[in-house]
């Protein structure tokens, strides 16, 4: 414990400080969500469902190159669940719905292009966005949790950015070069799973996913956003009165959803502070705990072995030994009992450090949206110096356990030693 709980402490204190960054960083997200929700209006033409082949079913239907977007219904909406229902989004050419963008109180329209492509038993999605430098920074329309390489910049062409899905089903990574539906792009990022839809998604600018699946001029949705999220409702009905076939969706559920986990990551921050400072008091009480053990073993363990050698002392007496020799014989033996179980206690330390550091210490927990939490990992490496002073330490508490003992053996007058029994 003495080794093992100080490395902790530092390793502890880091996972700590990691989840902290992290909840910080998801409640900067989450701010920056929460407001753009807030003002988004989805609009598209009526959907059907499908039967996905990952679910057992065919696959959607195919137009030209593909004219249909994918996403679960019901279930919890992920490959590994099994959701068995896609919704399918019919393109609509974008020039007849160009007039969205002058309603009043509209900042921005993008339209966006999913197309889900079939792949034998897999699936992926094309996710066509105009790469316009007027709102690629604005607006969280491109993935954010990107693992390796960077995300779609603006004026990007021939460029995507693919998922781990992906990148393991086609044994690519970033800088390499992948083939879609007959043309070569390079892929400059790798994205993870946004834990909403587990779908294999494909980035790519507007223009490549409707030169590529045979839909030029063509979109599923338009993503308009409103200056206000008091002209949310305003701008729908202006919406549909325009265009009545047109279905709209906003995101109110969502903003509620964001603002529920904006509390919850402010709550879990407070919690992963307040246990990052209790880790260094709680350690240095259990190492006060191991000290006194420690000692109390040895001296207890000592003084047992003082009273059943009691003759033994006696006759060493009567022999002509001194008290010094008595007392150096036990503090010998006190001192190379607890030298062994140093050692002993170093080897343990080197390989359970990590696991006593994480049954000892307070530890935080490392929140996922939606899917629980798990505690945090951490890995506990001892250093030389420290393994040298955990000896000292050991060695040194023998010592100080053995004096009384090997005292009160040396004061043992030979007459009363061999009349013990």
């Amino acid at each position: 414990m003495m080794i093992s709980l100080p490395p902790g402490i530092t390793a502890n204190q880091a996972a700590a400080q990691n989840v902290i960054n992290g909840i910080k960083s998801s409640m900067n997200n989450l701010g920056s969500n929460l407001t753009v929700a807030a003002t988004e209006v989805d609009c598209s033409l009526p959907a059907t469902t499908y039967t996905p082949t990952w679910a057992g079913g065919s696959g959607p239907p195919t137009s030209g190159g593909g004219g249909y977007f994918s996403m679960p219904v019901g279930g919890s909406g992920g490959e590994a669940e099994g959701a068995s229902n896609m919704i399918q989004y019919t393109v609509m050419n974008q020039t007849r719905y160009s007039d969205v963008s002058s309603i009043p109180d509209v900042t921005t329209v993008i339209p966006i292009l999913q197309v889900n492509e079939p792949q034998g038993s897999y699936e992926f999605q094309i996710y066509g966005i105009p790469l316009n430098a007027s709102w690629i920074n604005t607006y969280p329309i491109l993935p954010t949790n990107i693992t390796s390489g960077r995300t779609l910049e603006a004026g990007d062409s021939g460029a995507v950015v693919i998922s781990e899905n992906n990148a393991n089903q086609w044994g690519v990574t970033v800088g390499g070069t992948v083939n879609i539906l007959g043309r070569n792009f390079n892929v400059v990022g790798i994205h993870g799973t946004s834990g909403i839809v587990d779908m294999a998604t494909v980035y790519m600018s507007l223009s490549d996913a409707q030169a590529i699946t045979n839909n030029a001029g063509n979109v599923t949705t338009l993503k308009v956003f409103v200056n206000n999220a008091d002209n949310i409702d305003k701008v729908s009905t202006d919406i549909t009165i325009e265009h009545s076939n047109i279905q709209i969706s906003t995101f109110q559920s969502l903003v509620s959803q964001l603002s529920g986990l904006q509390s919850a990551s402010e709550k879990q921050l407070q919690e992963a502070q307040n246990t990052m400072n209790q880790t260094q008091s709680t350690a240095v009480a259990e190492i006060i705990i191991a000290i006194v053990a420690g000692g109390a073993i040895v001296l207890f363990l000592m003084l047992y072995t003082v009273r059943e050698r009691t003759k033994e002392i006696g006759t060493l007496k009567a022999m002509g030994a001194s008290n010094v020799t008595i007392l150096g014989q036990f503090l010998v033996e006190g001192l190379l009992l607890s030298l062994i179980a140093g050692v002993v206690g170093i080897a343990i330390g080197l390989v359970g450090a990590t696991t006593l550091s994480t049954m000892l210490l307070p530890h935080v927990t490392s929140p996922f949206i939606g899917n629980g939490a798990t505690s945090t990992a951490i890995s506990v490496t001892l250093t030389p110096e420290l393994m040298l002073v955990g000896l000292g330490a050991s060695v040194l508490l023998g010592t100080l356990g053995t004096l009384y003992p090997a005292w009160r053996g040396a004061k043992t007058k030979p007459a009363e030693a061999m009349r013990y029994e």
